[in-house]
């Protein structure tokens, strides 16, 4: 083989082999801009305490709008009895979050019963917040004592961000 052919050889190696090194630090390059644009820090705008009392009545608290995480549920029965209770995401007639006038038609997720001893305090951490998202332009969170035959007087504390 001539000297320029070997030349002609060696520069299309190097070539290729700069080719083969670009073709697999591009992906590298993509995935790292497609990571920055899906993955993003947030600081909570602000803290959020709602508290509200469950006698013989549905009831809700929340800031109304954003995504309210919940940091923790705390229950108290004052009652002499266990307390079933039905936490959930409320759906109004009207305007909402305990604004005049509109009452509670339904129900969305998430959704859960717990049961509260008598004379207790129940109290349900969420280290990952419980992310509760505006249904209908709402951002609340509804309960109610559902033991039957009983009312129960329980109390409801929500803790948690809102972004």
């Amino acid at each position: 083989m001539s000297s320029k052919n070997q030349r002609s050889l060696s520069t299309l190696a190097r070539a290729a082999g700069l080719l083969a090194a670009a073709g697999i630090a591009l992906p590298a390059v993509a995935a790292g801009s497609l990571k920055a644009a899906y993955v993003e820090e947030v600081i909570p705008a602000h803290t959020y305490t709602g508290h509200m009392t469950l006698l013989n009545a549905t009831n809700s608290i929340g800031p109304g709008t954003g995504i309210l995480g919940v940091t923790s549920i705390t229950l108290t029965n004052f009652d002499n009895v266990e307390q079933q209770v039905f936490i959930f995401v409320p759906i109004y007639s009207g305007a909402g979050c305990g604004a005049g006038g509109s009452s509670i038609i339904g129900g969305t997720t998430p959704q859960m019963t717990v049961y509260v001893q008598p004379h207790q305090t129940l109290h349900m951490p969420y280290p990952t917040p419980l992310a509760i998202n505006p249904y209908a332009g709402n951002t609340c969170i509804a309960a109610e004592v559902t033991t039957l035959l009983h009312g129960g007087s329980v109390t409801m504390d929500v803790n948690g961000v809102v972004n």
